[in-house]
This record gives C-alpha cells, sequence and structure tokens, in this order.
C-alpha cells in the first residue's frame, strides 16, 4: 500500500511560487491558506437531505454556547426547510436567525449576480431586519461572473467542523438518496437532484476559515448591499488551531478570475487557478480509472482543433489522452432533456458544447486501448438532475467541491474544491462504493474492484438499469446561431492568465 508521502506526491499540486506552469500553480497574493493539511477527518455526504440536516443540526447545537461563530459562503440562500417540507420551524434562515438571537456571531456571503440576486436579496433583507446584520451580498468577480463557492465553516468551540460541496442551502438542492418522483418532504418547486458534499473537521478547517476571513477582510470591501449599521466590522478573532483527529490530508484549492479591483478582490490581477491545476494534474496521473460527476462537463473549445498550450490544459483534451494511454473514464452527467443551464435560451449551446466534448472522447476511446461511458440518472420515472462536482482516480484520489468542469467554474468565477488522500487508502474507495451502490442499485461488496465495476457501471448505463440511463453520443450538424460568441461571453466565458 502507498504511504501518506507518496499519496501525497502523487497527487496534490506542487506550488511554484514563480508562476512558471500553466496555468499558475500558486495560491492568491497575500493568503495565509496553506498547502496542504494533515491529520483531518472528511466524511462525504450524499444529496441535500443529509448534508441540510447536518448543516441544521450543527447550528442548532451551538444556540446558547459562547465564542460560536459561523462563516458562510453560499452562492444561492433562501428559506428552504432543511429537515423536510413537513418541518416548517427547520427554515435556513430561521435557523440563522435563532443562532444570532442565541449568542452565536454570524458572517454571511452571499453571491450578487444576476441569476441569485432575486433570491439573496430577499433573504438578505429578511435576516437584517430580524438583526441579522452581518448577512452580505458578494459582487467581486468577473463580469457576467458569481461567486460560487459554497462552503460553511461552524466555529463551535466543542465541536468545530467546515461543510462544503456542490449543496447550496436552497430549495432546488434538497432531496433524498431515493430521488423519489413525488415525495412531499420536497419542495413542490424542487426535482429529484444528486449532489456530494464533505465535513471536515482538523487543521483543515482553518484553511477553510482564512478562505472566508480573506474575503470578507480584503481591502476592497465591496459587500454589495451595505449593513443597516455602518462600518461593517472586519473577523479579528482567532483562526481554529485544531489538531490532528483522523488519516486524510486535504489540500484546499480555489478559483479567482482576473479582473480589476474595482470587479474583483484585491488580489484579482493576479487571480488563482489552483483546482484547474488540481485536475490536470490528476487527470495526467491516473493510471487506471478516473470517474467524474458534473452539471456541465464543457470542453473550453473544439478539442479536434486545439493547440498548443489551449489544448495542453483543456481538461476535456487531457481526459483523452488519459484514454490513449489505456485509462477507464466514466462520468455522469444531468440528462440531455435537463436544464442544464441558467436560463432556457442557452440549453442548447451548453449541450452542443458539451456534445463537442463527448464525441471526441468516444471517438478516441474505439481506437485506443484505454475506455469512455457517459450516463446520466433516472428514477424510472423522470431524470435525476445531477448537481455534483466530484472526480475519483484509481481508488487514491478525490476532487470535491463548488466547480464545474467549464472554462467559467476553472477561470472564472470563484470557486472552492478540495483534493484528499488518506494514509489507510481508503476514503477514494469508500467512495466510489457508495456513490455506484446508490447509481447502479447494487451493493458495494459487489463493488470492490474498480475495474470490474466500472465494466458494471458502463455495461448497466448501456442497457439503462437500475439508475443509470446511457447518455446520448451525437452531435449536431450545425452549431446553434451565434454558438461561439455565446459560450464567450455568456455561457462559459474565460478570466484565466493569457494562452499562448
Amino acid at each position: 500500500m502507498p504511504t501518506l508521502d507518496d499519496l501525497r506526491n502523487k497527487w496534490f499540486i506542487k506550488f511554484d511560487s514563480s508562476n512558471s506552469s500553466f496555468p499558475p500553480v500558486s495560491r492568491h497574493m497575500g493568503t495565509n491558506v496553506s498547502n496542504y493539511t494533515d491529520g483531518n477527518r472528511v466524511v462525504p455526504i450524499i444529496d441535500g437531505q443529509n448534508y441540510m440536516k447536518i448543516w441544521h443540526d450543527s447550528i442548532r447545537n451551538m444556540i446558547g454556547k459562547s465564542n460560536c461563530e459561523i462563516y458562510h459562503s453560499a452562492w444561492r440562500q433562501e428559506a428552504v426547510r432543511t429537515l423536510g417540507n413537513s418541518i416548517p420551524s427547520s427554515g435556513a434562515l430561521v435557523t440563522l436567525k435563532d443562532a444570532q438571537n442565541g449568542g452565536v456571531t454570524l458572517y454571511l456571503l452571499f453571491c450578487r449576480n444576476l441569476s441569485t440576486y432575486t433570491f439573496n436579496a430577499r433573504s438578505v433583507i429578511w435576516l437584517r431586519t430580524r438583526g441579522v446584520w452581518r448577512a452580505c451580498l458578494d459582487n467581486r468577480f468577473p463580469p457576467s461572473g458569481s461567486n460560487h463557492q459554497k462552503f460553511v465553516c461552524l466555529k463551535d468551540p466543542s465541536a468545530t467542523k467546515a461543510m462544503m460541496g456542490s449543496i447550496d442551502i436552497s430549495i432546488p438542492r434538497w432531496d433524498t438518496t431515493l430521488h423519489l418522483h413525488v415525495d412531499p418532504n420536497r419542495d413542490p418547486a424542487a426535482k429529484p437532484t444528486h449532489d456530494v458534499g464533505i465535513v471536515i473537521e482538523g487543521p483543515a478547517v482553518a484553511d477553510l476559515e482564512w478562505s472566508f476571513r480573506e474575503r470578507w477582510n480584503d481591502s476592497t470591501r465591496t459587500l454589495g448591499l451595505k449593513p443597516l449599521i455602518p462600518p461593517l466590522p472586519k473577523i479579528n478573532t482567532p483562526v481554529s488551531s485544531l489538531g490532528s483527529v483522523g488519516t486524510h490530508s486535504v489540500q484546499v484549492l480555489h478559483t479567482y478570475g482576473i479582473t480589476s479591483t474595482f470587479f474583483g478582490y484585491s488580489w484579482s490581477p493576479a487571480g488563482e487557478f489552483t483546482i484547474w491545476a488540481s485536475y490536470l494534474g490528476a487527470i495526467k496521473t491516473a493510471n487506471n480509472y478516473i470517474y467524474i460527476e458534473d452539471q456541465f462537463f464543457l470542453p473550453f473549445g473544439d478539442p479536434t482543433l486545439l493547440k498548443g498550450q489551449t489544448a495542453d490544459t483543456d481538461i476535456i483534451y487531457q481526459l483523452g489522452e488519459a484514454i490513449k494511454r489505456g485509462v477507464k473514464v466514466a462520468v455522469l452527467v444531468p440528462s440531455d432533456i435537463e436544464d442544464s443551464g441558467i436560463v432556457s435560451i442557452i440549453r442548447p449551446y451548453q449541450k452542443y458544447q458539451r456534445n463537442i466534448g463527448i464525441n471526441y472522447l468516444a471517438t478516441i476511446a474505439a481506437s485506443h486501448p484505454g475506455d469512455f461511458v457517459i450516463a446520466s440518472l433516472h428514477n424510472g420515472v423522470s431524470p435525476i438532475y445531477v448537481h455534483s462536482k466530484i472526480m475519483i482516480c484509481d481508488d487514491e484520489f478525490v476532487l470535491v467541491g463548488s466547480a464545474n468542469i467549464c472554462q467559467r467554474s476553472m477561470t472564472h468565477d470563484s470557486e472552492i474544491h478540495a483534493g484528499i488522500v488518506d494514509s489507510v487508502n481508503q476514503f477514494a474507495s469508500e467512495l466510489r462504493k457508495t456513490l455506484w451502490s446508490g447509481h447502479l442499485q447494487r451493493p458495494p461488496s459487489e463493488l470492490e474492484d474498480p475495474i470490474t465495476s466500472y465494466e458494471i457501471f458502463k455495461k448497466d448505463a448501456l442497457s439503462n438499469h437500475g439508475r443509470l440511463r446511457s447518455y446520448p453520443i451525437t452531435r449536431p450538424s450545425k452549431p446553434p446561431l451565434s454558438h461561439e460568441r455565446i459560450m464567450r461571453n455568456l455561457v462559459d466565458p474565460y478570466a484565466g492568465p493569457p494562452r499562448v
């Protein structure tokens, strides 16, 4: 079995202060986030019901205690009933208000962009009028972008932890692992949805705290709606200092697009692209299999036409290179009839772009030693929307967080991800078996070997067995009208370093 040093050296990105690599493997300017931490306990949380229950219960358990703080970053935040529709008292905004009234200090950053403004502004106003005045909208990102980071630091002296992943504390993200077509506990406005998050205990919590504090305290201080009681205070309390509690090493990663400080943070002229670098590094390192769940899964351009540095740093292109080496690649995305966009007008553009990449990978797999299968989820009556953002490689390495595979998430919007290895080398394999057990409707004991399990995954996808449905590998003969212009300016913009 590989040692922890072996796993970290193999999978974690190596920071290059000279920025000689592309994309730059360096932190944003002035950060205190560490290169990685050991001794963490990381627990995967599958789907919104389980994640929101932990969020709700953890906050409720802080009420009445001293020296408790909550740092919460959200793309979309609203009054979802976190314990299910039948329990009105579990509303997320009520829970935050009660925490404030119970002595917990809250710092809340919600995204302020066009697609979330209605939800988030309503939540900020509701909270502020009830005394939660450190609730803010954060508008520091490149034009047409967003703050897409989804995480919370729960600073409870008796049980400090952090949570992160793909799950917004919002109505569309609440669902059980059953993914029923009709569920009385799910809001009528929501549909079956699959998500993945994690709970972290240990030294890595400090890196999540720094990730929030650096945004809150940044010198730009342009936090959208102004507080009712100025001035908005900076966070000056100590960062958590937590000892070893487990076997997991965690590398916290970010995306911050390059833009002027008028639109972004003080470090925006340089940005950070460590999520992108980690995805590329892991794909190049994988020898046996790569498993991806992703909401978008878009190539940066047409991989058949990309050249040089642009090709080398396109994630879909590198997946093709992995297939050429003999790696098996399995991908789970939303059904092609699902809404994969912000508004219906951009669905055809995203679908066409995804199909370019899928067709490219399928073509390579047909004549090379590796393999490729792509699927979506279905509950037997309706599609299950895939909203998770995760990659597992060789039963050794996991990437999980808020970033999708697309230019927007890797170079433009603010995102946060975690790379994870395990000194006893069980985390990645156990997570793969848990996910595939749910998707294949088979016990984990049948999925011990990853390569045998991959063949089961592919067979079930092609035969529409269990929850898997085969995603059609097609490419329209003509792109939608103004495809390139709309992709680059609206759907999938680029705010990374100049490419040559």
